[in-house]
């Protein structure tokens, strides 16, 4: 059934496009009628919404819903960008920088922290001479 809807609307789109065509529609006239299409694709009509499952008209709700609600942040940005301030925009900048300073900071003296770890522990070379060594005292101890 939902196939059959899916083509009679593809049929529908095409045979509109066809009749556009054949009148000799301009490019700007031909973008008004993709619109016109694509917002018939977007909105259903109340049969083709009744012989839908259940399942697929809850998937629709949600989808319309999320879609709906990230236009709305998107708008929201959008607000937000436009009404930024030059000085919102340097407060800004300069708090990027002074973050930027502090984690090269950090960088620097876990750096630091690290040469001084590795300066303290005794090098594989010289824990294996510590082993010989100890082996040879037990050795010469023994015998």
């Amino acid at each position: 059934m939902q196939n059959k809807v899916i083509k009679a609307a593809m049929m529908s789109l095409t045979c509109a496009a066809g009749v556009a065509m054949a009148q000799g529609v301009g490019a700007v006239d031909s973008q008004a009628i993709r619109q016109r299409d694509r917002d018939r694709l977007l909105t259903c009509s109340p049969t083709l919404d009744q012989t839908l499952p259940t399942e697929v008209m809850l998937a629709v709700k949600d989808m319309t819903q999320a879609r709906d609600q990230y236009q709305q942040q998107l708008r929201d940005q959008q607000q937000n960008l436009a009404t930024c301030t030059d000085e919102q925009r340097s407060l800004l900048r300069d708090q990027l920088c002074d973050q930027i300073k502090d984690q090269t900071r950090d960088r620097d003296q876990l750096r630091d922290r690290l040469k001084e770890l590795s300066d303290c522990v005794a090098s594989h070379q010289e824990l294996m001479d510590q082993a010989s060594e100890q082996t040879r005292d037990q050795v010469r101890r023994s015998e």
